[in-house]
């Protein structure tokens, strides 16, 4: 709370919010019970700790920029790190934000290659596949909902869904702010500086992880899947646990809430259009009560 030592204060407060994983008898158990100190398991030989046994700090598998907020990704074993890792590296895992945009982003055709659109009605998705220093970069984003702002581009402020298929550099918000004319509200770096701008940017970066998909780096192992048969059905959906229809892989569907600070500045920015448009009209009624008399 209050911020201030960043990946510091997220490795010291992670012990104290998550337990250590159970373990089977294949992987060991510890002696006393404090993680990989003094394991005995059936694969491991005196002096060898095996890699599926609790780390002694829970371990991040990729990274969020730091006024992004949302879901991160955390490992509990050392199987499970290199596992969880390596589906960030070969884009495995799928990663779903929500933003808040100056303006009405619309994709700009002429000006750039590789923009496109899917789907019908509220499932429309616009695709943008525009290279960034010479990588592919893919950014998947649809509109959720629209607010009058007097700060706003063409004076309004646009909710987003967006799913990026690759991790570049400030991928999303690189391609909101160029490619569809509509940075992020909060970003200081591509919002363009101007006294709208400015104005938006008094809290912060709107900008949350608030879905991601992942494998499960146990149940799609041999000795997983046949744990995974047992496990209740009822279960499965209470652990966010679910089988992928088309690869048949166990995946972990993880999401979260929007940060209040989301539904909070649009009711402000809305109900400030609105009050502000309101004595706009009061105005223009007391000038034609005038010209009448």
């Amino acid at each position: 709370r209050g911020g201030g030592h960043g990946r510091d204060t997220l490795l010291s407060a992670l012990p104290y919010v998550l337990q250590p994983p159970k373990l089977s008898g294949v992987w060991g158990q510890s002696k006393n019970g404090n993680g990989a100190d003094g394991v005995i398991g059936k694969n491991s030989s005196e002096g060898e700790i095996p890699e599926d046994v609790p780390l002694k700090r829970p371990q991040p598998v990729h990274r969020l920029d730091r006024p992004t907020s949302g879901c991160l990704v955390v490992a509990k074993t050392k199987a499970a790190a290199v596992h969880l890792a390596q589906q960030f590296e070969f884009r495995k895992a799928r990663k779903t934000y929500m933003a808040i945009v100056s303006g009405n982003p619309k994709l700009r055709s002429g000006d750039f290659d590789g923009v496109s659109t899917y789907g019908d009605g509220e499932f429309k998705w616009n695709r943008i596949d525009n290279d960034l220093e010479g990588k592919s970069a893919i950014t998947d984003w649809r509109v959720v909902g629209k607010v009058e702002s007097l700060h706003g581009k063409a004076g309004q402020l646009t909710l987003v869904e967006v799913k990026p298929k690759t991790g570049r550099y400030h991928q999303i918000r690189r391609h909101m702010a160029w490619v569809c004319e509509s940075p992020l509200v909060g970003d200081t770096t591509y919002d363009g500086g101007d006294e709208n701008a400015l104005r938006l940017r008094k809290r912060g970066l709107f900008l949350c992880s608030n879905e991601i998909a992942v494998e499960h780096p146990y149940y799609n192992t041999p000795a997983g899947q046949l744990d995974w048969i047992k496990v209740e059905k009822d279960e499965k959906m209470k652990g966010c646990l679910r089988e992928d229809e088309e690869s048949g892989k166990v995946v972990v569907v993880a999401k979260i809430d929007l940060p209040e600070k989301f539904e909070a500045f649009l009711r402000h920015e809305s109900s400030r259009s609105e009050k502000f448009l309101n004595q706009l009209e009061g105005q223009g009624k007391n000038v034609d009560a005038q010209i009448d008399d």
